[in-house]
């Protein structure tokens, strides 16, 4: 794993609601709420040399975040509600549409599915270079989260639902109290691999929570669809 950890802000846009008690328990991420265009220009500055920076609304101002972050080097997740994201063309990086319902637990799952990614120490960390070149100008993103008594099922959860078909870009994450073997590895990713496009490229990660008893859990990040 990188000796520093992956640097990670939250920027709510507008008047959405949106909670954000489980969000500070996310070690290290920063939050911020912006208004109006002061509120914008002072929040960029505090967050020009973060890593990923998650830009949160309800879909109508999708054209005003892109306007004042769009200057940012950094990576950009855009999670929208889907019913208020029906144009998301002018958005850069990935854009995740969530439903409406449990919004704010949505929210909590998908970042807090990142810090797995790449800031919680494990078998296998994914290389953030590695994230950053999947997700940068991938456009419209699926994310889901699935639970089982083995990665097999696991990943069949996770991936209930939901239409991957035209991925390109596939991030996977492995959560359970022991470390996996290769066999369940490889199977599991064959599963992710048919699910998505034959060209996907797909990053993979393990980490180990003891808290899971006989559960795994994956999440799962699937980008540039429709390509």
């Amino acid at each position: 794993m990188a000796e520093s950890k992956v640097k990670f802000s939250a920027v709510v846009i507008g008047s959405i609601t949106v909670e954000t008690d489980a969000l500070k328990n996310i070690e290290g991420l920063k939050i911020f709420k912006v208004t109006d265009k002061k509120s914008c220009e002072e929040t960029i500055q505090q967050i020009s040399s973060d890593d990923v920076v998650f830009i949160i609304s309800d879909g109508r101002e999708v054209y005003y975040a892109e306007k004042f972050f769009s200057r940012l080097p950094v990576l950009k997740i855009y999670l929208v509600t889907e019913a208020q994201a029906a144009d998301n063309k002018n958005l850069s990086d990935a854009i995740v549409q969530l439903p409406a319902q449990n919004f704010s637990q949505k929210i909590y799952q998908v970042i807090r599915a990142f810090d797995d990614f790449l800031n919680v120490e494990g078998t296998l960390n994914l290389d953030f270079a590695d994230v950053k070149s999947a997700l940068k100008n991938s456009g419209k993103a699926v994310s889901s989260i699935g639970a089982g008594a083995n990665i097999e099922d696991a990943v069949t959860n996770a991936l209930d639902g939901h239409e991957i078909k035209s991925a390109q870009a596939i991030l996977m994450n492995v959560k359970a109290a022991d470390s996996m073997t290769m066999p369940e590895l490889k199977a599991a990713l064959e599963k992710v691999k048919a699910a998505a496009h034959e060209d996907a490229k797909i990053i993979w990660g393990v980490t180990v929570d003891e808290t899971l008893g006989d559960k795994v859990k994956v999440a799962i990040l699937a980008g540039k669809l429709d390509r």
